[in-house]
């Protein structure tokens, strides 16, 4: 357990330290944990260091270059690309692997780069990014431990036993209130502080954040059992590898960002519930404005 809490203690200090620093320390540390991540899921399957896996950490970074330089309107050619290269890949290497090989390949792509990318997007929506980034930890971590703690006190119901036979649904329920109320409190901080009211969206997002973590941690132990592999890897003592710590976040990251692009310029607009009126920013929205 001590173990456990001074590499969990690290990392929280290593992503905390990414996001003060910026734009450039975010979009590096995304690529690394993506990198890190993908080369996980590629030698579970077997193919991270064959020319699929090769394959998919090129295209991986080819969009990481797509979304440094702000050129994301290519997207559709790069998914198709994506594909076409992908299955070149796998017909040169016919005789020694398989079609479930090819596509975890391209499950890497979609299920670990791209989602993972979202953590630099939050940091980089405005100069608000910042204070959403935490609701990232809101709904993965912060969730976790409350679901934790209410499934140790009151579970009696499993969740889904044969994926994960400690989750209990009186957990799940714990995780999704704690996360909402943490949420809420952690808006309402923002509002007394920076006149920032945000204490609706943040509850909602915080909540739905959570619901969704629990099939992000779900989707990430079934590959796991599918190949009967404990953890990914034993890179962070105590936790496992990247995606045994970032499982719900893969899921998450894209919830919290759509959230914020839905909700909180809605709020701002209609109801004039995001900023005071007397709050000096004259930010219509969140535009894409990155930290230098």
């Amino acid at each position: 357990m001590r173990t456990r809490i001074i590499s969990g203690a690290v990392l929280t200090a290593i992503l905390v330290g990414a996001v003060a620093g910026g734009r450039i320390t975010m979009f590096l540390l995304s690529l690394v944990i993506t990198c890190l991540g993908m080369f996980e899921l590629y030698r579970v399957v077997g193919i991270h260091k064959s020319p699929l896996g090769i394959v998919g950490y090129i295209l991986a970074a080819a969009y990481y270059a797509l979304l440094w330089f702000d050129k994301l309107e290519f997207m559709d050619l790069y998914c198709v690309a994506c594909g076409i290269i992908i299955m070149f890949a796998y017909v040169c290497s016919f005789k020694t692997k398989k079609a479930s090989q090819a596509a975890f390949a391209l499950l890497g792509i979609f299920y670990v780069a791209i989602p993972l990318s979202f953590l630099y997007r939050i940091r980089i929506i405005d100069k608000y990014g910042i204070y959403l980034f935490i609701l990232l930890f809101v709904c993965s971590w912060i969730a976790d431990t409350f679901a934790y703690f209410t499934g140790v006190t009151f579970g009696k119901h499993k969740l889904v036993p044969h994926l994960s036979p400690k989750k209990s649904v009186e957990g799940a329920i714990g995780g999704i209130t704690g996360a909402a109320l943490v949420g809420l409190l952690y808006g309402f901080i923002l509002h007394k502080a920076l006149g920032i009211k945000a204490m609706i969206p943040f509850l909602v997002i915080s909540a739905v954040g959570a619901f969704i973590s629990i099939f992000g941690d779900l989707a990430a132990s079934a590959i796991k059992r599918n190949y009967d592999v404990k953890d990914y890897s034993n890179l962070i003592p105590g936790h496992g590898g990247i995606l045994d710590r970032f499982d719900s976040m893969i899921f998450v990251a894209p919830i919290v960002y759509i959230g914020a692009q839905l909700l909180m310029p809605l709020l701002q607009r209609k109801r004039g519930l995001y900023y005071e009126e007397n709050c000096n920013s004259r930010v219509n929205g969140f535009n894409r404005n990155p930290d230098p």
